[in-house]
């Protein structure tokens, strides 16, 4: 949609109000919503979002009631046919555009929709388009760099446990420089077994390759600026060592060690005392625990013959053995590969 400005210029330093919009929301409003699961129904495809009265609260504060504004145009369009419960039913469309305005900045608009027969429809497209308006002045925005990932689900099909966030999308290592991946970095993707992974299929017997906790984990992380801690331990450092220590059951013990080994030099990760180290070690295990779902998912849809093969092709004596972030990329790779799964290669 177009961008419309106003007038009047700005109140107050327009890039730090843009950048305190970009913030991620505080956890405790972070939301997930399932989008798809297994023929059983037991493990499930999770997305995070934000209520839009989240949205309405940061620009209250930011800009108080008074400084900014939205409006809705609703239509809608009939005759539409569509499938549901497996029969073809004549409905219609609720489209929805919502334009917000910030007061001496601009405005920017979002639409949405929704088939007119759902419950909620005006509502449901209503809020669509609310927060597509804002992600154009970067709130809510980061939601889109969050992969979907895959979670075991309770017996009303929602997350069985909520999933943790990566390091970067919380508000303070944020604003401290943590980036996802696809914002600070055009490495090459084979460089860390990370992403997506493949869409899974009927959950069948778990096949578990590397013991560790599943903690549904498969958000992309990043890193700022290299910055450097002072003499004594911060509130920073604190929560980035709590975040490193409760990756060891997520990983499994030799690769938390390994990891903190290769890239803090270090056993525990307190006697790191750069934080740009601490964030990189906390990112390679966050790595390392993606590329376990990716591998226990694919493992789910080929036949153990064919594990092996590979492994004895790559000399890897089992996959309880995978100890190293360059053995356990090619083994997944391998994989996926066999299958035809490989996100890289995906369409």
């Amino acid at each position: 949609m177009p961008t419309e400005r106003t007038n009047t210029s700005p109140a107050g330093d327009v890039k730090e109000l843009l950048a305190e919009l970009e913030v991620p929301f505080s956890p405790e409003q972070v939301q997930w919503r399932v989008t798809n699961t297994t023929n059983d129904k037991k493990r499930g495809q999770v997305v995070p979002y934000a209520d839009p009265r989240a949205y309405t609260d940061r620009l209250n504060a930011l800009l108080s009631p008074q400084g900014w504004t939205r409006e809705y145009k609703v239509e809608t369009v009939s005759n539409l046919t569509r499938m549901k419960r497996g029969e073809s039913i004549l409905s219609g469309k609720v489209l929805v555009t919502c334009t917000v305005t910030i007061f001496g900045l601009w405005s920017h608009s979002g639409t949405g929709e929704e088939w007119a027969d759902d419950g909620n429809s005006v509502t449901s497209a209503d809020a669509q388009a609310f927060k597509r308006a804002c992600s154009c002045f970067g709130l809510g925005r980061y939601f889109y760099d969050v992969p979907a990932i895959w979670v075991d689900l309770d017996q009303n099909r929602q997350p069985a446990k909520t999933p943790v966030l990566s390091a970067w999308a919380l508000p303070e290592n944020w604003r401290k420089g943590m980036r996802p991946r696809a914002r600070n970095s055009d490495g090459d993707p084979r460089a860390e077994v990370q992403g997506k992974g493949p869409k899974e299929g009927n959950d069948g017997g778990q096949k578990k390759a590397i013991s560790r906790r599943d903690n549904g984990n498969n958000g992309e992380s990043g890193h700022g600026p290299a910055e450097k801690s002072g003499s004594s331990a911060t509130n920073s450092d604190d929560e980035l060592d709590q975040r490193i220590l409760g990756m060891e059951k997520a990983v499994g013990t030799a690769f938390y060690h390994n990891i903190l080994r290769d890239y803090g030099r270090v056993n525990q990760p307190k006697l790191i005392r750069d934080v740009a180290v601490k964030q990189k070690v906390l990112m390679m295990l966050e790595s390392v625990a993606r590329g376990i779902d990716r591998l226990e998912a694919v493992l789910k849809r080929i036949d153990p013959n064919t594990v092996q093969a590979l492994l004895t092709k790559l000399q890897v004596s089992s996959l309880g053995q995978i100890a190293d972030i360059k053995t356990l990329q090619n083994v997944v790779l391998g994989l996926e590969e066999l299958t035809g799964s490989n996100p890289l290669h995906a369409a």
